[in-house]
């Protein structure tokens, strides 16, 4: 079998490591950039709630759409003009962003939408594997955790570097406009939110510049013969790999819950749902060391199964202690930490030249962020109670998925230490 080696030295590689993880933070912080305008969004367009759902379902449809065609132009052109192609696009809807605030067209917004997420996608697709393919697959896990939670460190930051641009052209003081009741106050800084996509839409041309002149060495796994041990004489295809294709339910199932989570907490406690986000980034730092002695699959199990316990606990607990649910709920951000790269690792490992096929795969299930959120928010109205089963249910399944169903037949002519197991 051949096997993926490159030839780089230990400091290339981990300047390598370093480039992946700003690309990571920069596209964490441009993603939550829209999630922080929400709110701002509404008043700019004037939305009601029913349209205003657009924005979720558009971000993560994108997904289900680009994925796959993500993975063939990254075959086709390689790792680096992949995704600088991705980079290139999310920096459009930026400026597309810029376009439709200050024209005051939703439906534009919603193109420069797309646009970001199919860029934010095919990084997604590209990006991701490249970190797992960067050195031995012992580690994958731990440097996929790692440059993740960069990404994290993005999203936290982002509301926080947003407020910091926009105190800078408002000239109100900063004081009094935290004292205004929450319409008035971003009816106000609605007025602004032009400028804060023409700073970033700049920054990002200036990475892009940056991402052209790195060396970013190809990864070739046409010529890797997969690890499964496959009894049928039938050619073989992507999803005909268990670990994988077991995954990405995995990942549909990870997505939904979590984004569920941090809209159950949006409602009722917003204050807490900004720290569910926080320990998730903490959670990753924490974890990208603890997974360089613990295996990715027990890992994820467990903490899949932990987070599953504190949700069951948050639903059984009597109404007069409603104050520590929010407080379960929101520790489940810490568990959340280190699972969607556990997944994605267990489900691309031993896919040999399939690899990029399954990354594309998994990535497209990252939809599951629209459509579980949106089930769960619907049985809400009925019992919230009730409709967080539905996490519960998503969490033990990728806990199955970490103990038992990530593994797989493999084959006799490999060595142990070739697979992640």
């Amino acid at each position: 079998m051949k096997e993926l080696t490159l030839q780089i030295s230990k400091n290339q590689r981990l300047v390598l490591i370093f480039v992946m993880a700003v690309l990571f933070f920069m596209w964490g912080l441009l993603t939550n950039l829209n999630l922080f305008l929400y709110h701002h969004f509404k008043v700019v367009f004037g939305l009601n709630y029913s349209v205003s759902t657009l924005i979720n379902l558009t971000f993560f449809c994108t997904y289900l759409i680009v994925s796959l065609q993500a993975g063939s132009m990254i075959r086709r052109v390689g790792y680096k003009r992949g995704i600088l192609i991705g980079w290139l696009l999310a920096c459009t809807g930026c400026f597309l962003f810029l376009l439709s605030v200050t024209s005051k067209l939703y439906y534009l917004f919603l193109v420069a939408l797309f646009c970001m997420a199919a860029g934010i996608t095919i990084l997604q697709v590209g990006a991701n594997l490249y970190v797992v393919l960067l050195g031995g697959v012992e580690r994958a896990a731990s440097r996929l955790v790692f440059v993740q939670a960069f990404n994290s460190f993005g999203t936290v930051i982002g509301p926080i570097v947003s407020m910091e641009i926009l105190s800078k052209f408002i000239n109100i003081p900063f004081e009094y406009l935290e004292m205004l009741p929450l319409i008035d106050k971003v009816t106000i800084e609605s007025a602004y939110i032009n400028y804060l996509y023409l700073i970033f839409g700049v920054a990002m041309v200036l990475f892009a510049i940056f991402l052209m002149l790195i060396y970013l060495p190809e990864m070739d796994t046409h010529l890797l013969e997969p690890l499964n041990k496959v009894t049928s004489k039938r050619k073989r295809h992507v999803m005909h790999f268990s670990q994988l294709r077991l995954g990405a339910f995995a990942i549909f199932a990870y997505v939904g819950a979590e984004v569920a989570l941090a809209n159950y907490l949006e409602d009722f406690s917003p204050d807490l749902a900004s720290r569910y986000w926080q320990l998730a980034m903490l959670g990753r730092f924490v974890g990208a060391f603890c997974l360089l002695f613990i295996p990715a699959n027990k890992a994820l199990g467990t903490v899949a199964g932990i987070s599953s316990l504190l949700i069951l606990v948050a639903i059984l607990l009597p109404k007069e202690y409603v104050e520590y649910n929010f407080y379960l709920i929101m520790t489940v951000g810490l568990f959340n930490s280190i699972i969607f790269p556990s997944i994605f690792t267990l489900g691309v490992n031993g896919l040999g030249k399939f690899s990029l096929d399954g990354s594309a795969v998994l990535i497209m299930f990252i939809v599951g962020g629209a459509v579980i959120p949106f089930n769960v928010r619907n049985f809400a109205f009925v019992n919230y109670d009730f409709a967080l089963i539905i996490v519960v249910a998503c969490y033990l399944y990728i806990s199955l998925y970490g103990f038992r169903l990530s593994r797989y037949l493999k084959r006799n002519d490999l060595k142990d230490d070739e697979m992640l197991a």
